[in-house]
């Protein structure tokens, strides 16, 4: 039997990309961002009936008992229409509550696996996998590609440091060595650079340990993913027991294809969501960061996060020139 999937990250690494493209070869329901509390589907309780969560939120032993019933629901794709139309019962959230309910329904009688894709969820996948048998795949992204894409959205995540330095538990288990570089930067304006490289070390920081503590844990890359499609997702398809046939090779390559034409808006709606997935050239969109950010920016953004980053990333492939020479 396949367990649960969390494709997790820090968010903007193309986690939604990825579980779009896992979900698409048939068989598994995709749940989208249930812990994102600023936007559908988060903070919908008729798909996760948990307490508001905080940004990044910490899932463990000392608070488990808040999370518990809530996450055993959502794996088991059990919707709970009455709690979702009592707190959202706008037109648009009375679609989404259709779309999911029918999907969850569906999707429970044909014994089909959830995909959550969730990066808000990183600091509770250790939880996830001990507590509700979840199969853990970590993505992760250049930095250049992640302040990238946090500086193309604006503002909109400012509260995320924040949040993280409100839990202690949180802090005293993965987040010792940063505890001064949070502290002051939580008492400085709002600086996307500082701000956006702290955040990915942290994040980062703590895939590692938990893939290092877990054999099965999965690790890929965006840009493995995104340059060479169809190998890397059949590859992963396997590790996580999932068929790959012509239906998912032909899905991935129609999303992945130089024709597609990246959107202009970062927080476009497609269907009833802000957060999917839009057709892409996946290739072009792994390096356009180096487009977006000066070269001042770029080598910025490397330097500070490169204690943490080389951990995935040789001296090579941080270095822009290495990044040029990868995409060619």
């Amino acid at each position: 039997m396949i367990r649960p999937i969390l494709a997790t990250g820090m968010a903007r690494s193309g986690g939604s990309w990825m579980a779009r493209m896992l979900v698409d070869g048939g068989g598994a329901v995709h749940v989208n961002e249930p812990l994102n509390r600023l936007h559908p589907p988060g903070l919908s309780p008729g798909i996760l009936r948990v307490p508001r969560p905080l940004s990044y939120q910490y899932i463990a032993a000392h608070n488990e008992a808040e999370f518990d019933p809530g996450y055993a629901d959502m794996l088991g794709l059990r919707y709970h229409v009455a709690s979702e139309l009592r707190a959202n019962p706008a037109p648009y959230d009375l679609a989404k509550a259709a779309k999911y309910f029918t999907t969850f329904t569906v999707g429970r009688l044909r014994g089909s696996v959830p995909v959550v894709d969730d990066p808000y969820a990183v600091f509770a996948a250790r939880w996830l996998a001990e507590r509700h048998g979840c199969q853990v795949v970590y993505l992760v992204r250049h930095p250049g590609g992640i302040l990238s894409s946090l500086k193309r959205i604006g503002t909109r995540w400012r509260d995320n440091l924040p949040d993280i330095a409100r839990q202690p538990e949180l802090r005293a288990e993965y987040l010792e060595q940063f505890a001064d570089d949070l502290d002051r930067i939580n008492r400085e304006p709002f600086d996307v650079v500082e701000h956006g490289c702290l955040l990915y070390r942290m994040i980062h920081s703590a895939i590692a340990q938990d893939s290092a503590r877990c054999s099965d844990a999965i690790v890929v890359r965006y840009e493995d993913l995104a340059c060479d499609p169809i190998p890397q997702f059949r590859e992963l398809y396997r590790r996580l027991g999932l068929p790959f046939g012509a239906r998912a090779e032909a899905s991935i390559s129609s999303a992945t294809s130089p024709q597609n034409t990246r959107r202009q808006n970062p927080w476009g709606r497609v269907g009833l969501s802000r957060t999917a997935f839009q057709p892409m050239d996946s290739r072009a969109n792994a390096w356009a960061w180096r487009h977006r950010l000066s070269a001042a920016e770029q080598e910025d953004v490397i330097e500070r996060t490169a204690d943490v980053a080389s951990l995935f990333y040789t001296s090579d492939e941080l270095r822009v020139s290495g990044a040029v020479a990868t995409a060619t």
